[in-house]
């Protein structure tokens, strides 16, 4: 179980969009967190696209863009010991409120 909260999880691929940002003084370790999970998706089945990157101007602020094959996926990703780590990490200065999306696609 996570502190993060997530809306109704889409049956397809989707894509996902979230802003981090880490409690003063937490950045670098909100960026170990990270990249644990960027390791992570490197194996797991149904992850499409994982990534994430810190602001230049911003360096408590994280940008995450993420693309899975479907729900199945992303409930294993958030389920890893990884992203429960970091979910209850307590480096985060407030809830994320990631957001699924679908890409568009061309004409």
């Amino acid at each position: 179980m996570t502190s993060i909260e997530f809306p109704p999880i889409p049956e397809g691929q989707f894509e996902l969009y979230a802003d981090l940002y880490a409690k003063e003084g937490r950045a670098d370790d909100l960026e170990t967190y990270l990249r644990k999970l960027v390791r992570l998706t490197e194996s797991e089945p149904g992850v499409l696209e994982y990534a994430i990157a810190r602001d230049k101007e911003n360096p408590n602020h994280f940008h995450v863009f993420e693309r899975y094959t479907g729900r199945a996926a992303f409930e294993q990703h958030i389920a890893a010991q990884e992203f429960v780590d970091f979910a209850n990490s307590g480096a985060l200065a407030q809830p994320p409120k990631p957001k699924f999306l679908h890409a568009l696609k061309p004409l």
